[in-house]
């Protein structure tokens, strides 16, 4: 009898090894991306997550007006617990990643899920506008 319970509690703990393999931690803010290789890293890591990615630059007024939009709801994803990761890439810095996914214009907000870009938004949109575009990615990616 007390083999089956050994098996058992075996068991159990590698099922738990199993579960917090799986349990990523997302950022508590929004991240700004430092290279390439940076970049490369949030898309492998966090490849289960939506990751929205601000394409901007410093001298871009609108830009500058998305930003605390940006910001705002990335404190509330997170609140939410939602598995959304909110990152900003300068494009000045890193034109090679914008060329990559053929940014154009700024502000550019790529959607990556799984290593694949599933949604752009070319533009700047006011909060709630940016939040419904995220619930609907969400959505489709769900689906």
């Amino acid at each position: 009898m007390s083999n089956d319970s050994e098996i058992e509690a075996i068991r159990q703990k590698k099922m738990a090894e199993m579960v917090n393999k799986n349990i990523v931690t997302l950022p508590e803010d929004v991240v700004n991306i430092e290279s390439v290789d940076h970049f490369n890293t949030i898309v492998n890591d966090y490849k289960e997550s939506l990751i929205i990615v601000d394409m901007w630059a410093p001298w871009c007024g609108p830009c500058k007006a998305f930003g605390p939009a940006f910001e705002a709801l990335q404190k509330e994803y997170l609140k939410e617990g939602k598995n959304v990761v909110f990152s900003k890439l300068n494009v000045d810095n890193y034109g090679s990643i914008a060329q990559q996914f053929q940014v154009t214009g700024i502000p550019t907000t790529l959607f990556i899920k799984n290593k694949k870009l599933v949604h752009r938004q070319v533009g700047m949109a006011p909060k709630a506008q940016f939040a419904q575009i995220i619930e609907s990615v969400l959505k489709k990616i769900s689906e």
